[in-house]
């Protein structure tokens, strides 16, 4: 990597590392891939609930809310353990009773779902909605419970020292160098096929969305313990690791974006 690569990169991660899963520009990637498979009429509803904001411009809204006082509850929210032996996503075992990011994801579909609830809750419940989708396929935010999803994990990324989940959330992306997220949101939209569609939402039911996340967590967690946990406490992390997982980031992503129209259309569709 170029050291003007490598120190735009660097300020990139230190800028992101306090926001939460993908950064702001991977936030903004799953909403905006979200919103291009919504149908017109959902996306009307979508517009209406957000007062004109884009889509896109509310993925990270849940990360920004989150150290205030009024939204300090959400903080479990946005991941999930599982034992590295897990067979599935077991509720019981894996969703402390203050929740994780699957029961999020049912609670919030729920609120949105209801047309009769506070507009005001509505909105948030659709905002929270982006963001808990996307979480939910970044594989360290179903890592192991040990190490607090890669946060005990600290290496040495490209001569500075960071934890491992903050490179899964916005290292890799920025190391990449996978240019501006409009652009790249475009090249990921115009390699998802009809076949990846109906293959990532084979198993979306609306009405058990505790199942159908907890399937997903379970696929990010597989992926984070064959693809993040690769390198330990002190290892030099580069150009090489950086290569071998930007395609699992990219698809993670991808189906993110996919998955969060789905459920938006199914939620909010007639």
């Amino acid at each position: 990597m170029p050291l003007a690569r490598r120190v735009t990169a660097l300020a990139a991660i230190l800028a992101t590392a306090l926001l939460g899963a993908w950064g702001p520009h991977g936030h903004a990637v799953v909403a905006e891939l979200a919103w291009r498979e919504l149908t017109p009429e959902v996306q009307a509803k979508v517009a209406a609930l957000l007062e004109g904001s884009p889509m896109n411009s509310v993925g990270s809204w849940a990360d920004a809310v989150r150290p205030t006082e009024e939204f300090r509850w959400t903080a479990p929210l946005h991941y999930v353990n599982l034992p590295d032996n897990a067979l599935r996503y077991i509720p019981e075992r894996d969703c402390p009773e203050a929740g994780c990011v699957v029961s999020a994801i049912d609670d919030f579909a729920a609120v949105l779902a209801d047309v009769n609830a506070d507009p005001e809750a509505r909105r948030q419940a659709l905002m929270f909605l982006i963001h808990f989708v996307g979480d939910l396929h970044q594989p360290l935010h179903a890592g192991r419970e040990a190490d607090r999803g890669g946060n005990d994990i600290e290496v040495e990324f490209y001569d500075h020292k960071q934890r491992l989940h903050a490179i899964w959330d916005s290292g890799i992306i920025d190391a990449a160098d996978l240019g501006e997220w409009p652009a790249w949101a475009d090249r990921l939209e115009n390699g998802i096929d009809e076949m990846d569609r109906l293959a990532w939402t084979a198993d979306l039911n609306p009405s058990d969305l505790v199942n159908t996340a907890g399937r997903w967590a379970y696929e990010s967690n597989r992926l984070a313990l064959e693809y993040a946990y690769t390198v330990e406490n002190g290892d030099v992390v580069q150009d090489e690791y950086v290569e071998r997982t930007t395609p699992v980031v990219e698809l993670r992503l991808s189906q993110g974006g996919v998955r969060l129209g789905a459920i938006l259309n199914a939620v909010l569709g007639e």
